[in-house]
């Protein structure tokens, strides 16, 4: 994704846009998100929140109760909704998973720049597969076996990530990596997985903290 700020909100003003050309029964039936007419919004589980997707007024609302409050969201948070809503097809997750490696232009894509931001999960869990297991929890997280400590997550209501931690040991440094749907490219752009990505990592680190 670029970093220059201007032409992030280019790139968001064009999928408002187009989000809000859609047509809503389609988009509802391909994403499993329900619509206000009331609202003229979308409602869309991400994790473990309820959100409010408004085209019209260019916003994204977080459910606190019965109330709606908009936050200081990142621009990732902002793209892989927009992106969700806009491309997501049908198909239902396969819970088959599959490496960074193994997605179509993954092992080019993924490097430098655009590497998976993992690092920063490696270094605040690396030692502590429990407090690890723990932030997952609080992002609705279900237990895996694989690692020493893993859990899968799902983002939205067709997409599923998981997060393996093999911990510091005596011979090797500690790892994270994350391990994606067999069907994730049906919904996703490399572009848009590295988006969600950088988000839930970001929200991972943020329940260590909270």
């Amino acid at each position: 994704m670029g970093s220059n700020q201007k032409d992030a909100k280019d790139t968001h003003e064009l999928y408002w846009k187009k989000l809000a050309k859609a047509e809503p029964n389609e988009v509802c039936g391909r994403t499993e998100a329900t619509y206000s007419p009331e609202r003229k919004g979308y409602i869309l589980p991400i994790l473990n929140n309820k959100y409010l997707i408004l085209p019209q007024e260019r916003k994204i609302l977080c459910f606190r109760g019965d109330r709606c409050e908009e936050e200081n969201f990142r621009d990732y948070f902002f793209l892989m909704v927009l992106l969700y809503l806009i491309d997501a097809k049908k198909d239902n997750p396969t819970y088959t998973w599959i490496s960074q490696a193994e997605l179509k232009g993954g092992t080019t894509f993924f490097r430098g720049p655009h590497a998976l931001q993992v690092e920063e999960l490696r270094e605040a869990f690396g030692k502590d597969p429990e407090a690890f297991g723990r932030a997952g929890k609080q992002l609705g997280g279900l237990e895996l076996l694989f690692g020493d400590k893993a859990f899968s997550l799902t983002v939205f209501p067709k997409v599923p990530l998981a997060y393996v931690l093999w911990k510091e040991d005596e011979e090797f440094p500690s790892q994270v990596t994350v391990m994606f749907d067999s069907t994730i490219q049906k919904h996703f752009s490399l572009d848009g997985i590295w988006c969600l990505v950088a988000e839930v990592s970001q929200r991972l680190l943020e329940a260590k903290s909270s």
